[in-house]
């Protein structure tokens, strides 16, 4: 059968070398010889006493039992470990390099099941797949031996493990079908819990939503159930018919052979001894076989992710290795025709903004309004270099932004969007003084709730306001060009959103920072250079709807 886990572990690791090949013999071989040293010395025993020949083999044969046994476990463990933490930090590191569209088509919660569900179902088959291995070896030279005894015995046996395997493996593609089956549901179930705690308080808010979601969720657990229970029970179908097996041989070699030959019977004690020695290890090879059957399609699943993050790399702006430019001392950004549409599932197009043109200026501040579903969100995808531009293309002073350029763009920016997220340490700012950052944290009012020790905070479960908050202390520090603020005085206090609009704002203008917001308090528009309202994908100035004034014909603050 395909050994899927195999090829995964030696890919990972380039570790199944030969000296583990050959201590799994040794391993298998040594305690084979244990069974033939044992009975050796019994018949030794019956004849007149003890050998110190028998002896001294045991002795050896247990030490190279003990040491081949203890390598083969250790090694399995290291190559086990070491092959998790080579994928998921291989995988970790292109999704990190991935471009935002492709992640949001792939979803997190198949990343989520991938990186953690996926990867302990590996390290949980790989260990018993190593004793399972030794196991085999021993069970083969066990059959050697009593191929020496009775060469009938030994047919017995090879056709029981030949019937039992078998069993296993004739419906072997119908249960990995199964089992990939049963994987997607568990994909989606995962997705509708996700789903659930990300909208626990409107679930909480609405009964028939919370019914109608529990529904569904109960519906996908028992497809799940079905499927697996179903392969399940084939499974262990198999094991009885394997046990079964077993014991007609048992049966056979005490009550029927001893019939058909008289000689059989003086062997009779030491095949039944041979066969009770190897029922415990072949049992164990056995059992694998199922496991190994789930485990080659989690590994299909890492191969699959990994394959559309590669596809998403090379379709993007790959890896960023380039070299960095600097581009804060920027004067202006401009837009040539910039366009975006969202794929559709058909392979059409769907939701599209666009075309830009104009140009945002150092140290200007514009407000961006719009509807829900207007575009607003896209476009500051679009503007920060999140999202890569189908059409058109974007300069900063003279240099156009290719896929070269792109993280060197990105890191003109510092966003706080609505979906944003607080890490509870500092990344990229170690180094940042603690005296700035509880200077802030005064600033924002927010002092009293959380404070920076050994460069994490001590909390961030707070408010929406107060995360937010949390956010622009962040931003504060990270110290950008450019802002972009969606809808952070929301949620704030009337004395804080005053603030925000008529202090934060100038100061950052006073700085020679470029801010955009995305903001809906018209009493504070005067704050704003520029009023850009975004409307079914397409961008004009607020203040004059007009085409004189729209922003394709280069606005000036």
């Amino acid at each position: 059968m395909r050994l899927g886990v195999l090829a995964f572990l030696q890919r990972e690791t380039d570790s199944l070398n030969g000296r583990l090949l050959l201590l799994t013999a040794t391993s298998g071989i040594a305690n084979a010889l244990n069974l033939a040293v044992i009975n050796g010395a019994v018949e030794s025993m019956q004849k007149g006493g003890p050998s110190w020949y028998h002896f001294l083999w045991f002795s050896l044969s247990i030490v190279l039992f003990v040491y081949s046994l203890r390598f083969i476990m250790y090694e399995s463990s290291r190559i086990t470990e070491r092959a998790m933490y080579s994928v998921r930090v291989r995988l970790a590191d292109k999704i990190r390099h991935a471009d935002l569209l492709s992640l949001e088509a792939i979803g997190e919660a198949d990343i989520h099941a991938r990186i953690s569900q996926d990867t302990a179902m590996i390290a949980q088959a790989a260990r018993p797949l190593f004793a399972a291995a030794q196991g085999a070896v021993m069970v083969f030279c066990t059959i050697v031996y009593i191929a020496f005894i009775s060469p009938v015995a030994m047919g017995l046996c090879v056709l029981l493990i030949v019937g039992g395997i078998g069993a296993y493996l004739k419906d072997k593609k119908r249960y990995e079908s199964t089992l990939r089956k049963a994987s997607e549901q568990e994909d989606e179930l995962f997705g509708t819990l996700s789903g659930m705690l990300k909208g626990f308080k409107e679930v909480r808010l609405n009964r028939v939503k919370s019914d109608d979601l529990f529904d569904d969720f109960r519906q996908t657990a028992n497809r799940v159930y079905d499927l697996r229970l179903g392969v399940a029970i084939k499974f262990s179908n198999n094991i009885v018919f394997t046990e079964m097996f077993f014991l007609l041989l048992l049966g056979a070699i005490v009550f029927v052979l001893p019939v058909l030959s008289t000689a059989f019977g003086e062997s009779v004690t030491k095949i039944v001894a041979a066969i009770l020695f190897f029922f415990g290890p072949l049992g164990n090879v056995v059992m694998i076989i199922p496991l190994l059957s789930q485990v080659n399609v989690t590994v299909t699943n890492l191969q699959r992710l990994e394959m559309t993050l590669d596809e998403a790399l090379a379709k993007s702006s790959g890896r960023d290795e380039g070299p960095l430019h600097d581009y804060s001392g920027f004067q202006s950004i401009r837009f040539n025709n910039l366009g975006f549409s969202y794929p559709h599932a058909d392979g059409g197009e769907s939701f599209h903004v666009g075309p830009f043109n104009g140009t945002v200026r150092r140290g200007e501040i514009l407000f961006l309004v719009g509807g829900n579903g207007s575009g607003k969100t896209t476009f500051m995808k679009l503007f920060t270099g999140l999202y890569q531009p189908e059409r058109g293309a974007i300069t900063v002073d003279d240099v156009t932004i290719g896929r070269a350029d792109l993280q060197s763009y990105r890191n003109l920016f510092s966003a706080i969007f609505s979906d944003f997220h607080l890490f509870d340490k500092l990344h990229g700012l170690r180094n940042a003084e603690p005296e700035r950052v509880a200077g802030l944290l005064r600033l924002m009012g927010i002092s009293d709730k959380t404070s920076l020790a050994d460069g994490a905070f001590s909390t961030t479960r707070l408010s929406t306001g107060q995360r937010k908050r949390l956010a622009l202390v962040v931003a504060y520090l990270e110290d950008k060009p450019v802002y972009v603020f969606d809808e952070v005085a929301a949620d704030q206090d009337p004395e804080f959103r005053s603030y925000f609009y008529e202090t934060l704002l100038p100061e950052l203008k006073q700085a020679g920072k470029t801010v955009l917001v995305v903001s809906h308090d018209d009493r504070y528009f005067h704050v704003a250079d520029r009023v850009l309202k975004m409307d079914y994908g397409q961008l004009r100035d607020a203040a004059a709807p007009d085409s004189s004034n729209s922003p394709t014909q280069e606005p000036h603050p």
